[in-house]
């Protein structure tokens, strides 16, 4: 086990109880950690419901728990839409679902680390 995948789980769980589950899925997302270099800190894939995380891009907490909160937000969205902004040309800049799942993410990780992990944040 890494040293991310303990918090990992306490953040997954966070989000189910803040955000709730998915309507376009039928369980919470699996949580998966991985080191390649993707140049990305973690990815959301639709088909298998699972929330990867690329440790190697990961720099600290605050970094995991603002990757999992977002990556979660995906799980909630339609996931035909998301293909859809890809199909009318949005890039990751541009797409509103990306736009949407940032903005969570950069609202709520704060309010997670507290309450998930009981730590405090400067």
């Amino acid at each position: 086990m890494n040293k991310f995948e303990h918090i990992g789980k306490k953040v997954i769980d966070w989000c189910v109880n803040e955000f709730g589950l998915s309507k376009y899925h039928e369980h919470d997302p699996w949580l998966d950690f991985e080191n390649d270099d993707l140049k990305m800190m973690g990815e959301y894939n639709i088909d298998e419901n699972t929330i990867t995380i690329y440790v190697n891009e990961i720099k600290n907490i605050d970094d995991l728990i603002e990757t999992i909160i977002h990556e979660y937000v995906h799980y909630l969205q339609r996931p035909s839409w998301y293909t859809r902004y890809i199909n009318m040309g949005y890039e990751d800049e541009n797409n509103p679902y990306e736009m949407i799942a940032e903005t969570i993410a950069i609202n709520n990780w704060k309010q997670c680390k507290k309450e998930a992990l009981n730590e405090t944040v400067n």
